[in-house]
């Protein structure tokens, strides 16, 4: 049996799950299907975690979604996961390819406006990246020296993080 040699909790949880009517699966892409790594481009799904996805998706009445603060279009290139599974990118902000064309003209300007200012605060700071997504700007700071990384969100938080 499926359930052999899991503790009663588990069996109790599993059982309420499989007698829902619609079941909605949604986990995180990365640090969940893939590991966290230094390079973000190079973070792909673990095997079994890409086939369980993929097995929870051919349920039946079963929705199963990837969120990441990545961008749409880089989740779907890097996960590779099929059409069954929704892919939900910028934290929420993109649920289709053509959203980065439909961002209203004075989001992109200030999207480029936080991007120079951002750009400016982490010039002096080695081991920085910073990723520009459809909907905003990401400042990576796992390279950095843990000094540097808060002087860089101060300097973020008190600056460009006040705009309206």
């Amino acid at each position: 049996m499926l359930l052999a040699g899991l503790d009663d909790d588990l069996k109790a949880a599993v059982t309420r799950i499989s007698r829902t009517p619609q079941l909605l699966v949604a986990c995180d892409y990365d640090g969940t299907l893939a590991p966290i790594v230094d390079d973000p481009t190079r973070a792909e799904p673990l095997p079994e975690a890409a086939a369980a996805i993929r097995e929870l998706a051919a349920l039946p009445q079963t929705t199963v979604a990837v969120i990441s603060g990545r961008a749409l279009r880089d989740l779907a290139a890097l996960s590779r996961l099929p059409s069954e599974v929704r892919l939900v990118g910028s934290h929420g902000s993109e649920f289709d390819v053509g959203f980065a064309a439909r961002i209203a003209p004075e989001a992109a300007a200030l999207r480029t406006r936080l991007g120079q200012a951002v750009s400016a605060i982490v010039r002096e700071h080695t081991g920085v990246r910073l990723e520009q997504k459809p909907a905003s700007i990401a400042v990576h700071t796992r390279g950095v020296a843990h000094e540097s990384s808060l002087t860089i969100t101060e300097a973020i938080r008190g600056g460009p993080a006040t705009w309206p």
